[in-house]
Order: structure tokens, then C-alpha cells, then sequence
């Protein structure tokens, strides 16, 4: 005995494009933010864990002085670089975005704050560590905006 057929609906429940656009457009925000952090950060620690005397020398410390100081400008550019793959991994996942953006924001505080202390203390060229800092600032600054936002979308 064959069952009798449903009739199938004939109206599709979508949202009109202006409302996909509105929506769409903010978490993609937010994604494109935590890339370009991860992006940047994997780049960075990549070239200086590539080039470690360079990285130092861009702070204007001589080169006998950056050539001891090799293993530990390896040392922050294999976190650097680490950072970057795990903020990266939580832009794939989409999961883990606000502790990865956190973490990766207050590492750059930090370096900000030290570098801006080695140049008030003139360890390394003023001008220079200044300029430094001022992108590590920058940095964190990004790190916790793209927290909150990931945050408030949220909602």
C-alpha cells in the first residue's frame, strides 16, 4: 500500500539580502581582524626568528651585542610566531578568539612597556624603541579591540 505523499512547502523562510549584508558584514569584521593580528604576528616572528641579529639591530643595538643576544631574539620570535599560528587556528575554528586575542594583547603590552623602559634608559636607540613600542602599543591596542568585539557580537 503506497503512503501518501506530503505536499512540500513552497515558500522559503530567508532573510532578505539587506539583513544578510548588515549581519554578515560585522562578523566578518571581526574575523578579518583576528587574521590580520594572526597573519602579522606569524609574519613578524617568522622573519626575526629567520634574522634574529637583524630583529635586534632594528632597536639600534650594535651588532657584537646583537650577536649575543641571538637566542634570546630567537626565543621572542618563536613566541611571536607561536601566537600567530594559535590565533590563526581560532580564526579556522572560529573558536577560542577572545583568550587567543587576549593573550597575544598583553604580550604586546608588555613589550611595549619594555622596550619603552630599554629607551628611556637608552639600552637601546631612543628614537628607534620608541617607534617600537609605539607598534607593540598598537598591537595590544588591536588585540583588545578585537576581543571586546568578538565579545559584544556576541551579545
Amino acid at each position: 500500500m503506497p503512503l501518501p505523499r506530503r505536499a512540500r512547502p513552497t515558500h522559503l523562510d530567508v532573510p532578505d539580502t539587506e539583513e544578510v549584508a548588515r549581519g554578515g558584514g560585522k562578523s566578518q569584521d571581526a574575523h578579518s581582524l583576528t587574521v590580520l593580528l594572526g597573519v602579522g604576528r606569524l609574519a613578524i616572528g617568522t622573519a626575526f626568528l629567520a634574522f634574529p641579529v637583524a630583529s635586534v639591530r632594528l632597536l639600534g643595538v650594535d651588532s657584537a651585542s646583537a650577536g649575543r643576544m641571538v637566542w634570546l631574539a630567537q626565543m621572542a620570535a618563536a613566541r611571536d610566531a607561536a601566537l600567530g599560528l594559535g590565533v590563526l587556528g581560532t580564526a579556522v575554528t572560529r573558536r577560542g578568539r577572545v583568550p587567543a586575542l587576549l593573550a597575544t594583547a598583553l604580550v604586546d603590552a608588555a613589550d611595549a612597556a619594555v622596550v619603552a623602559a630599554a629607551a628611556r634608559e637608552h639600552r637601546v636607540d631612543q628614537r628607534r624603541g620608541y617607534v617600537v613600542a609605539v607598534g607593540a602599543a598598537a598591537g595590544a591596542l588591536a588585540g583588545f579591540v578585537g576581543a571586546v568585539d568578538v565579545l559584544r557580537r556576541r551579545g
